[in-house]
């Protein structure tokens, strides 16, 4: 019961939602080429030792310097307060992640690995990217709509095997109804990952464009992602976080060099809607 449930549910999930800006192309050479870029380039990672008063200080600079330019964006992308709230963990974890309707968290972990202020901010960045495209709202969405999609097909399935059974007790209605509880509970953690990869893509292009308003060095920014690559990720599924399909693939990198290109090439500074034919007019 529990595969047949899981295929008649990955349609449903898969179009709950999607990104809403065209994101960069992959094609078969760049990633083949970005892997053994990848391969050559197993130098040990570097670690940077700062006091905790030095990271919120540069935390701090860089927050203030990218919301300084994020307005534009924020209008574009519907994101009304254009608040953003950033905060520093002195843990270990190596991780930053986007909370709530606004907070960021950083933590010293993955700041330890980074050298410049460029590949700082595109960590901030790429959370402040999270909370433009409405991602935490999404994942919640999913989350609810994988429980309630699962929690029914299972709950017929349940009821059609128990139908004119004469042997069916009160201790089978007990098994069933913790079947029907585990399989809510299935849908929902396939509704928290529904995307994530997607997501996480999405919020690459638009800290791409965040960080070039700001006038942060784009080429420097990919080592934060390269960095990613070498690092074991985390799982936590219940926030959208920097290594939510951690490590940062092939094709991450790949479509973060194609993103850097259309920042580039784009006068507007403004993402690409899916709508939106991606020409411009000098």
């Amino acid at each position: 019961m529990r595969l047949f449930i899981i295929l008649m549910c990955i349609p449903v999930l898969a179009g709950c939602t999607g990104s809403a800006y065209q994101l960069p192309t992959v094609d078969d050479a760049a990633l083949q080429a970005m892997q053994e870029e990848m391969y050559a380039n197993r130098v040990p990672l570097k670690m940077y030792h700062r006091s905790d008063s030095k990271y919120e200080k540069m935390l701090a600079a860089i927050h203030n310097r990218l919301v300084e330019n994020a307005q534009p964006l924020c209008d574009h992308a519907g994101y009304i307060s254009c608040l953003f709230q950033i905060s520093y963990s002195g843990g270990n974890e190596m991780n930053a992640y986007a909370s709530e309707d606004y907070k960021i968290t950083v933590y010293r972990g993955l700041l330890q690995y980074l050298e410049s202020d460029d590949e700082i901010a595109a960590v901030v960045a790429h959370e402040m990217g999270h909370h433009l495209a409405h991602h935490n709202k999404e994942k919640q969405e999913n989350i609810a709509t994988g429980a309630a999609v699962t929690g029914l097909l299972a709950a017929v399935l349940v009821g059609a095997s128990s139908a004119n059974n004469p042997y069916y007790t009160a201790y089978n209605q007990q098994q069933d109804a913790a079947a029907v509880q585990d399989m809510m509970e299935f849908g929902a953690e396939m509704g928290s990952i529904s995307y994530s990869k997607e997501q996480e893509r999405e919020a690459d292009l638009l800290g791409a464009y965040l960080l070039a308003r700001a006038g942060y060095d784009l080429d420097r920014a990919k080592n934060t992602l390269v960095v990613l690559s070498k690092l074991p990720g985390g799982n936590d599924r219940s926030r959208a976080s920097l290594t939510d399909t951690h490590p940062a693939s092939a094709e991450r990198l790949v479509a973060w060099e194609k993103a850097v290109e259309e920042v580039r090439s784009n006068h507007s500074k403004l993402p690409y809607l899916k709508e939106e034919d991606n020409v411009e007019s000098d």
